[in-house]
């Protein structure tokens, strides 16, 4: 499917919107830290708010204690994305439930998922948010053909303020 919108996503304060500073060290359900990287994005601002918090629960850290973050809307325009929260197209049934949950190898079933599509040329996978049930997630590899992934910064940045 061709993917065209805003998309959300948290960064540092005052960073650009496609900041790929820490992409290939992030280690992500969707991308294989040092190998590859991606930029994580959500459909809704509420989407983007809750990967954060997840953010945060999982690496132990108060809010308080992270420095400053932005919450920015990008442009993307994608012609091949992956849906994996339908049965059209999807490579693997979208409920299953690896696509959402936190152990180790349910990531690395996310991650062998990623390198197929990669390999396969998609740009980016819509997938479940594993932080808000009933979010979807888009996750662009910006690695790919550069005609078939179109990316500009949006015009919404607000702090996130805990």
């Amino acid at each position: 499917m061709r993917f065209q919108g805003e998309v959300w996503r948290y960064i540092p304060a005052g960073a650009h919107p496609l900041d790929t500073g820490s992409i290939l060290k992030a280690n992500g359900r969707w991308n294989r830290p040092g190998e590859y990287g991606c930029l994580y994005t959500a459909l809704t601002r509420q989407g983007a708010e809750a990967e954060y918090d997840k953010f945060l629960s999982n690496a132990g850290i108060a809010p308080e204690q992270d420095r400053p973050r932005d919450l920015v809307t990008i442009l993307a325009d994608l012609k091949l994305v992956l849906n994996q929260t339908s049965k059209t197209g999807a490579f693997v049934d979208p409920t299953a439930p690896f696509l959402t949950a936190d152990k180790p190898e349910d990531w690395e079933k996310c991650r062998k998922l990623a390198d197929v599509s990669r390999l396969e040329g998609y740009g980016g996978i819509l997938a479940p948010s594993a932080a808000l049930k009933g979010e979807k997630n888009l996750v662009i590899y910006i690695d790919g053909l550069a005609r078939n992934v179109a990316l500009k910064a949006g015009k919404i940045r607000v702090p996130l303020n805990y």
